[in-house]
């Protein structure tokens, strides 16, 4: 099922920075939300509409225990839009000032440095370049980036859509009620303007439309189900591949899938013998939570960002069988079915 939600109101979805009322003042805010708040929100949504069941929710018997999220998207305007790939790259002098970015070129690296790959993924000419922040691709830029077709796209800003509105507010004390010093705080709230979050999930019934609850304050957002989404999948050439992550993916070595060797940077995949050639990965995103059954803060995990590439080169296996394994699947070595780490396989 692939559905699209609207939020009817601001949105707040907490960053992996710890908050302690009384301690801290300022909650920063992110958006989009990770795939975990997505995943939460859909299960509070059947319960929502099937309330016999909720007392089997956590139990063997969850009805909601086979769900997975198969993908997670932005609508701006018209468009289906993704985030757009670390490879990809903007003049740092803003000469052009058009949201015009390159693909950076594969070149041999040569330098002395604690880069461990044999490739680095360097500009073609002397130009200094530098990577936009919470820019987006459309799908048809996106399909055209994973293709290899052309050598340059028009990123989307999602400030220009998404913007802050600061909440100020202060705890009360529950038996007097009122105000409890030093418990002032603000809260970075997210007004969307023609964006919507498209989900595609399978394993959970839902009624073709209606409400549900999004992150902090269980704000409420409408949905209604969707048709089919764009076919993303690309023909692969030679015996190299990019892969690229849509959504944060939370691996046991921090930036390193725990398949590849650290040392040789090879390593085995459901069959496939691949060598890491190198990757533009982001600054670590940090993954928590509130278990509300426990009642305390999950635990905390960091992730590799939305919009990583990595490039392989095939050692032994078939193409096509890479992209049965990676292309539109989960690379995330944690929480796989709540939709991280989903991956598209493009040409190099």
């Amino acid at each position: 099922m692939i559905i699209k939600v609207d939020a009817l109101d601001t949105l707040f979805f907490r960053d992996g920075k710890p908050f302690t009322m009384g301690l801290e003042t300022w909650a920063d805010g992110v958006f989009p939300p990770y795939p975990s708040v997505v995943y939460g929100a859909l299960r509070s949504a059947y319960f929502a509409n099937q309330i016999k069941d909720l007392s089997k929710a956590n139990q063997e018997d969850d009805p909601t225990a086979g769900l997975v999220i198969k993908g997670l998207f932005l609508k701006i305007e018209h468009d289906l839009c993704l985030p757009l790939p670390l490879d990809c790259v903007e003049d740092k002098d803003k000469k052009r000032n058009d949201n015009r970015v390159f693909p950076l070129a594969l070149k041999e690296n040569t330098m002395i440095s604690s880069v461990p790959t044999s490739y680095i993924l360097k500009d073609n000419g002397d130009n200094e370049v530098e990577n936009v922040r919470e820019g987006y691709l459309n799908d048809l830029d996106f399909k055209r980036y994973l293709d290899a077709t052309i050598e340059e796209f028009y990123y989307i800003k999602l400030s220009d859509y998404v913007y802050a509105e600061e909440k100020v507010g202060i705890a009360k004390d529950r038996y007097s009620n009122t105000a409890e010093k030093g418990k002032l705080y603000r809260v970075a709230l997210r007004r969307l303007k023609n964006v919507s979050i498209i989900v595609d999930f399978e394993g959970l019934d839902l009624p073709e439309t209606g409400f549900i609850k999004l992150g902090g304050e269980g704000k409420a957002a409408t949905y209604k189900s969707i048709d089919n989404l764009p076919d993303f999948s690309s023909k692969l050439q030679g015996n190299r591949f990019k892969l690229y992550i849509s959504t944060p993916a939370i691996l046991k070595k921090g930036w390193l899938p725990s398949w590849i060797d650290t040392d040789t940077l090879e390593g085995t995949y459901q069959g496939l013998k691949l060598k890491l050639l190198s990757a533009a990965v982001g600054k670590y995103t940090s993954i928590g939570g509130f278990d509300v059954e426990r009642g305390r803060p999950k635990p905390m995990k960091r992730a590799v960002p939305a919009g990583s590439v990595y490039y392989f080169e095939l050692l032994e296996g078939d193409l096509e069988k890479v992209k049965d394994l990676m292309h539109c699947r989960s690379i995330s070595e944690y929480n796989a079915e709540q939709g991280f780490g989903i991956s598209f396989v493009g040409r190099v």
